[in-house]
């Protein structure tokens, strides 16, 4: 079978992979603040990132360290101790907690989409992928998030070295964890590239696979720019 460029399903599936590059950076956002909302924080989403704050928890601990910052930098007792370093705890826990919500709904957003696939799995085969099904393609490919993020990091070191190969929610995420800071970024991008590998490869119609790459590629990269460059910073400053 000749493989080759389909233009007119090449628009759709760059436009397709365009909205769901935005859709994912905001669901991303989301996936952030309802774990700090749901921890009692104040948020605010941005376009390309998101903050919470708990001013009169967090300005209690510091207010903590400041009236005893002697005592508690030379580990010498003081009458707020024990509140200071359960505050110290719990902030600490929040942060990793916020920073899992954006890759863990990432993550469960790949996940329905397989699941969708896998319910499907015979119809696609006897019908060929409809709508729904290329609805689930797309949620399913949530997970090139985790492969973008980790091929990208790796490249910026190589071309602009800054002591790190690995960066954002993933790095932090190891760290806070006590773990080599590359350990989520490498186990989710490895698990995203196969995630990927098998619905382009057994999924997606073998005459659509390379117009499936090239509007991914494209849409990815446009959406991309679109989102983080043009609409974004009007829409969600």
């Amino acid at each position: 079978m000749k493989i080759s460029i389909d233009i007119k399903h090449l628009i759709f599936i760059t436009l397709g992979f365009v909205l769901f590059t935005i859709i994912g950076t905001v669901s991303h956002e989301y996936g952030h603040i309802i774990v700090a909302k749901s921890l009692g924080y104040e948020t605010t989403l941005h376009y390309g990132s998101m903050n919470y704050n708990n001013s009169t928890f967090k300005k209690g601990i510091i207010e903590i360290y400041n009236q005893n910052k002697v005592e508690i930098e030379n580990g010498i007792e003081f009458e707020q101790k024990a509140e200071y370093e359960n505050g110290v705890k719990k902030l600490t826990n929040d942060i990793l907690l916020v920073r899992i919500g954006g890759p863990f709904q990432t993550i469960v957003t790949g996940i329905v989409g397989l699941i969708i696939i896998y319910f499907r799995r015979k119809k696609i085969k006897e019908y060929g992928l409809k709508l729904f099904d290329w609805l689930a393609v797309f949620l399913s490919l949530f997970w090139l998030r985790e492969v973008f993020n980790l091929t990208m990091s790796i490249g910026s070191e190589l071309i602009k070295p800054d002591g790190s190969y690995f960066g954002g929610d993933e790095k932090k995420i190891s760290e806070l964890l006590n773990l080599w800071n590359g350990t989520v970024s490498c186990v989710l991008g490895i698990i995203g590239l196969l995630i990927s590998i098998f619905v382009v490869f057994k999924i997606v119609p073998k005459r659509l696979r390379l117009t499936f790459v090239a509007g991914g590629f494209l849409g990815g990269i446009f959406g991309f720019i679109l989102w983080m460059n043009i609409l974004g910073p009007k829409i969600l400053p």
